[in-house]
């Protein structure tokens, strides 16, 4: 099992599951929801994905693609749900607080990454999204 919480705590998950395909992400949405880059994903089953939350709840924002989830205290992301794919939700890595989390093994979206960002790993790098 792994879990996990915004910044404040007032946002708990727990995945029943893996995280799997865990990336490096580049793009302008990610950037933005993360205040990084890169961000930090991976994927989980969403049937896998429960959470509870106090004061505040978990707003969602529709940034085109899917909906990005965050806590309605503090603000802080805590999923993406995917509008192509609804069987999973992709988890930033940095709010996972126990539990096995996998290494990221590549970079997406790099044609996107912002010049002072420097990629000097050896992790597979694709321009666009994953192959």
């Amino acid at each position: 099992m792994i879990t996990g919480t915004c910044l404040c705590g007032a946002v708990k998950l727990r995945i029943n599951g893996g995280l799997h395909q865990p990336r490096y992400c580049h793009c302008g949405n990610c950037r933005k929801f993360a205040g990084s880059s890169p961000a930090a994903w991976a994927l989980a089953n969403a049937a896998e994905l429960q959470h509870e939350s106090a004061e505040g709840g978990v707003i969602k924002y529709n940034s085109g693609r899917g909906l990005r989830c965050f806590c309605g205290n503090c603000g802080g992301p805590v999923w993406f749900e995917s509008l192509d794919f609804p069987e999973i939700v992709a988890v930033p890595l940095g709010i996972i607080d126990a539990g096995d989390v996998p290494s990221p093994t590549m970079h997406l979206w790099t044609d996107s990454k912002p010049s002072w960002c420097i990629l000097d790993d050896s992790l597979d790098k694709h321009p666009q999204g994953p192959p």
